[in-house]
């Protein structure tokens, strides 16, 4: 398990691009990337492994569900060290104790117990606004947002409704609305109704609160730049032409 105040503004690169897996990437080249510090997050290692073939500098993982049906993946991620870091919920720990022997591995909770730290402000959080606060953590003086699209399709047609309120993939789609990867998600899945209103924005405004006050406090002038196409943060940060960004 990693040291996390060791892990505070330890970046070795100035900026870090964070890449949600929105639709709004499907014709992104991620090439782009490979040179690059960045965030990844989810069930997104299922493109870097079948087709990109190169893996994030940092994974970001939160959702408790996605990682107790898709394990076993993300157990060989970590042991196979595809990225140098991994920010997971604690929760892992029920299912593979082991995770806690990893000098990769970062809890979100620990974060939110450390003193001074930007993660103790996010009340409600995803993964995306997670990967965002993990950057500032990992002392980026920018920070680049790519596909956080928020405007899911809540229930798609290739979903059922569990009795615990989760939802089960049960055909694979073959034209997703809510990600760019074709086989993102898959028969089988079990995952969160995305809540966009409840959790995701809300989440996002308090990301750009946690921005200006630590900014302000630690007088850092840390930019925050919104490359996705979808309007839906532009409340939150200024959007800027994906385009102009390769």
């Amino acid at each position: 398990m990693a040291d996390i105040e060791n892990n505070i503004s330890s970046a070795e690169s100035n900026e870090i691009y964070v890449v949600g897996n929105g639709a709004s990437l499907k014709d992104f080249d991620f090439n782009f990337l490979k040179d690059k510090c960045w965030i990844g997050c989810c069930l997104a290692y299922r493109h870097w492994k079948e087709e990109l073939g190169f893996y994030p500098t940092h994974y970001v993982n939160v959702d408790s569900v996605v990682l107790k049906n898709n394990l076993e993946d993300i157990k060989d991620l970590i042991i196979n060290k595809k990225c140098e870091t991994f920010l997971l919920c604690a929760s892992i720990i029920q299912w593979w104790p082991e995770a806690q022997d990893y000098e990769s591995v970062i809890f979100i909770q620990q974060y939110k117990m450390s003193k001074e730290n930007p993660f103790r402000n996010l009340i409600d959080y995803c993964s995306g606004t997670s990967a965002t606060i993990f950057a500032y953590c990992l002392g980026a003086t920018k920070v680049h947002l790519l596909g956080m699209d928020c405007n899911y399709v809540e229930c798609i047609p290739e979903c059922i409704k569990l009795d615990d309120g989760t939802l089960k993939i049960i055909e694979t789609p073959q034209n997703n609305p809510n990600y760019y990867y074709h086989a993102y998600q898959q028969i089988g899945d079990i995952y969160n109704k995305p809540n966009k209103d409840r959790v995701h924005l809300q989440s996002w405004f308090d990301v750009r609160n946690i921005f200006i006050l630590f900014n302000m406090l630690r007088r850092k002038d840390i930019k925050l730049y919104n490359y996705n196409t979808s309007a839906t943060l532009d409340d939150y940060f200024e959007r800027k032409n994906l385009s102009l960004l390769i």
